[in-house]
């Protein structure tokens, strides 16, 4: 499957009814198998408990990790055994936009700890989600592709916090400076299409 495949099951999570979790909750995510393989694909922000998450930006210390985005983990830790269930030690591959790709991470995390590390990290324009960067070396064994479409501000937040690889640059900013336009998942997918002669 290509990051275009990946980014389409992303914008999937915002259309379809969740497998796991409630549609008016933050913690939202589907199930597909696919030519690749199992996909989780988790829901970013389109309600109010999405936005008290993601605007929930204090430092939570988890053992065994250190600090991670509080709101982020919670949202996170409300379907952890689900999604772990519906795993069942399989091959995985994580996918998300924006609250969605930030939860795959946790995701990621908590699966690494655990001793059954993910396949894959598909991330789009998430948000950043510790304030030291101790859980990097955790998830270096895993293959994690994080995007920054054009001048999308959300992965740039919170301020002097990090992400476990460096964003990948697509698209073309609608502005010359860090703003929330290019947080479109509809960007996205364009800026990973396939180029057709």
């Amino acid at each position: 499957m290509t990051p275009h495949d990946f980014a389409l099951l992303a914008q999937e999570a915002y259309t379809a009814p969740p497998d796991i979790g409630r549609v008016d909750s933050a913690s939202r995510a589907i199930v597909r198998h696919t030519a690749a393989g199992l996909v989780i694909a988790f829901r970013g922000s389109d309600n109010d408990a999405c936005w008290a998450a993601d605007f929930d930006a204090f430092p939570m210390d988890v053992d065994g990790i250190g600090e991670l985005h509080r709101g982020i983990w919670g949202a996170w830790d409300a379907i952890s055994t689900q999604v772990l269930a519906a795993i069942e030690g399989k091959p995985v591959t994580l996918v998300g936009h924006s609250l969605g790709g930030a939860l795959a991470l946790m995701c990621a995390i908590q699966m690494v700890i655990s001793g059954n590390s993910p396949s894959a990290v598909w991330g789009f324009e998430p948000p950043r989600i510790s304030p030291g960067p101790e859980f990097g070396p955790l998830l270096a064994h895993v293959s994690i592709t994080l995007y920054r479409n054009g001048n999308d501000i959300v992965p740039m937040l919170p301020v002097d916090w990090h992400l476990p690889v460096p964003l990948t640059p697509i698209g073309t900013p609608e502005m010359p400076f860090d703003n929330p336009f290019d947080h479109k998942m509809e960007k996205v997918i364009a800026a990973l299409a396939p180029v057709t002669a």
